[in-house]
């Protein structure tokens, strides 16, 4: 849907994958970058936005939360008021510088060098973090993915994309910002899994799986003893080694 408020031209695109109040907030952060809406932009009140994203008045209010919590709009009150694009806080900034990283080979080495120490960290908070049920839906398909995953190339493929649903779940912004600027660095470039002399490839997605399928269950049941458990099993056994080549 496109409108106009004001001099800014909007317009939304929804992914389908994620829920509706995800999808509304994405489609809002892909819009303020597409446009290059400068901070103090006012996006339009929460009836103006629910009209344009086509969404009930409470998802446009679960959407402006998110959003919020993000740091990517604030809301302001009385005449003139509604929902505006926020000054970048460290957490975008913080985005942005890494995402200025190239991609080269090394960078990506270096990249999951950093993510392997802050790995722990990240998993041990999505279990500390309040969840409700649904928030745990994005993690789950993609431990299911996962699980399905045939090919070694797949199957890192769906592991990288199953921590960047943990680091979403993770409570602290600024950890969850680094820790998925790291690895959308490693995601741009494609990294190929590549196994050590004498590993069966089925052996050890299954015994990965195994370790990803308890990081999930401890955040699952908020269970930090058991976060703990699983980040260190995962420290040992679960890090996979990309090959020299990238794609």
């Amino acid at each position: 849907m496109e409108t106009t408020l004001g001099d800014v031209q909007l317009s939304y695109d929804l992914p389908r994958r994620e829920s509706r109040a995800e999808s509304a907030a994405q489609a809002v952060e892909q819009r303020i970058a597409d446009a290059g809406l400068q901070p103090g932009t006012r996006l339009g009140t929460r009836t103006e936005l629910g009209e344009l994203l086509d969404v009930a008045p409470s998802t446009v209010s679960e959407t402006i939360k998110l959003l919020e919590a993000r740091g990517r709009v604030v809301t302001r009150t009385g005449p003139g008021g509604g929902v505006f694009v926020a000054e970048p806080g460290v957490g975008l900034r913080l985005a942005r510088s890494m995402m200025q990283v190239s991609g080269s080979e090394v960078e990506v080495a270096y990249a999951l060098e950093v993510r392997d120490v802050l790995e722990s960290a990240v998993i041990v908070s999505a279990a500390e973090a309040a969840h409700r049920p649904g928030d745990l839906a994005s993690m789950n398909r993609a431990m299911q993915a996962l699980r399905e995953a045939t090919e070694t190339a797949e199957f890192y493929r769906r592991n990288l994309e199953f921590h960047a649903d943990v680091a979403d779940l993770c409570r602290n912004p600024i950890l969850r910002t680094i820790y998925r600027s790291l690895l959308e660095v490693v995601q741009a470039r494609d990294p190929k899994l590549e196994l050590l002399p004498g590993q069966n490839a089925s052996r050890l997605r299954a015994q990965r799986t195994k370790i990803h399928q308890d990081v999930a269950d401890a955040i699952t049941q908020g269970d930090t003893v058991a976060a703990r458990t699983a980040a260190i099993a995962h420290a040992k056994h679960g890090h996979a080694t990309p090959a020299a080549q990238f794609a």
